[in-house]
């Protein structure tokens, strides 16, 4: 089963996928995280995980278990995965693709 790549809900109908800027079906992220080609919400993944209990009864789980589950689960999804390389490291990579909302690597030295 496919899931979104930032928040691990599946993607089961074709109302469940989110969207580019263009209108076409985003591959994988959901409607509720990705809209009209940006992300819905500029958080971390620490608070993206926080906001997991708040689902856990429509999962059928425990907050504690929605908690634990995200934990384990979310660094390893497409959004919170830096792809960024060591010349990112250095504070400015105007080329890098990284989705993660903590990486500033386009952003350059001020």
């Amino acid at each position: 089963m496919k899931i979104c790549q930032s928040c691990s809900m599946p993607l089961e109908k074709e109302e469940d996928y989110g969207t580019a800027k263009s209108g076409v079906k985003s591959d994988d992220y959901c409607v509720h995280c990705f809209k009209d080609g940006e992300f819905t919400q500029n958080i971390t993944m620490e608070q993206a995980i926080a906001q997991c209990g708040e689902y856990a009864d429509m999962a059928g789980v425990t907050k504690e278990e929605a908690l634990a589950y995200a934990e384990k689960v979310f660094p390893t999804l497409k959004r919170w995965q830096c792809t960024c390389t060591d010349e990112c490291a250095s504070g400015y990579n105007p080329n890098c693709t990284c989705t993660n909302p903590e990486c500033h690597c386009a952003e350059g030295n001020s």
